[in-house]
């Protein structure tokens, strides 16, 4: 999990650099932008299954652990776009559109969740095998490692993840208007140009930095009730789900911890 606005930025920077390389123009068609913004948030759009599953009442509390019960954030399920992508470039049939999924979705979104998240992401999961799992890949995560939801929101703020996201998404406004700008020049006032979309964007990204930049709440920035790591580090499924060497890795690393929750939890059934 990351912030959308970030997921939408690197999607767009990603694809920016590798169109500016491949056809050596600083013009990308205005629609790709809108296409790059939607396949970045792609994996995140399970929300709306928990939206649903909790009544409208969605609480993004250390419970909301969607990279370990999500199909969506199994990188696997879209591996077919990476093929139809490789096929697109045998043939020569818009390849660069077809890269925009792959981008989006591997470049905006898996990739950046590998650093800062909470968990991590499985790169490894088979998405058909629903009680398999193999282990989190998480980088560069020591404030965040281990928090979910508000809680992992809070800490994230104060990483350096967190500033260059913001950096980010100040470049892709700056994209974003230079391509306006040139709207005007080469094309006049025409109503049907697509300058629309991209002032949605603008104000979409305005919007969500606003919200971004704002403090979070002091409740959020207090451990949680259930404590750090309370996620697939002390989920049975989970350890029972990876393969032998994995299992006996994880139990090794996290030996400490297994033993303080299941004594409390035995402590409890007292």
């Amino acid at each position: 999990m990351s912030r959308i606005e970030h997921h939408s930025a690197f999607g767009i920077l990603i694809y920016y650099l590798i169109y500016i390389i491949w056809t050596r123009s600083l013009i990308v068609p205005s629609y790709y932008f809108n296409a790059i913004v939607y396949f970045s948030l792609l994996p995140d759009f399970d929300v709306i299954y928990y939206f649903f599953k909790s009544k409208g009442r969605l609480k993004l509390t250390m419970e909301y652990q969607h990279h370990l019960n999500s199909l969506t954030h199994y990188p696997l399920i879209f591996s077919h776009v990476i093929i139809i992508f490789i096929i697109s470039v045998i043939i020569n049939f818009y390849p660069l559109y077809f890269l925009i999924s792959v981008i989006g979705i591997y470049g905006g979104h898996f990739i950046i969740d590998t650093i800062a998240s909470g968990d991590g992401i499985m790169w490894g999961k088979n998405p058909f095998r629903r009680k398999k799992y193999t282990r989190f890949i998480n980088k560069y995560c020591d404030k965040t490692d281990g928090y979910h939801g508000r809680y992992w929101d809070a800490r994230y703020r104060q990483t350096k993840m967190y500033k260059t996201g913001n950096y980010a998404v100040i470049v892709v406004l700056i994209i974003i208007s230079f391509h306006i700008l040139n709207l005007y020049i080469s094309i006049g006032l025409s109503t049907r140009t697509p300058r629309s979309s991209l002032f949605s964007l603008i104000i979409f990204f305005l919007i969500l930095l606003y919200f971004g930049l704002r403090n979070p709440k002091e409740k959020w920035l207090r451990e949680p009730p259930e404590g750090r790591y309370s996620d697939y580090r002390v989920n049975m499924e989970y350890i029972n789900g990876l393969s032998e060497s994995n299992r006996k890795n994880h139990i090794e690393k996290h030996q400490g911890l297994l033993e303080k929750i299941y004594k409390i939890k035995s402590e409890e059934t007292i």
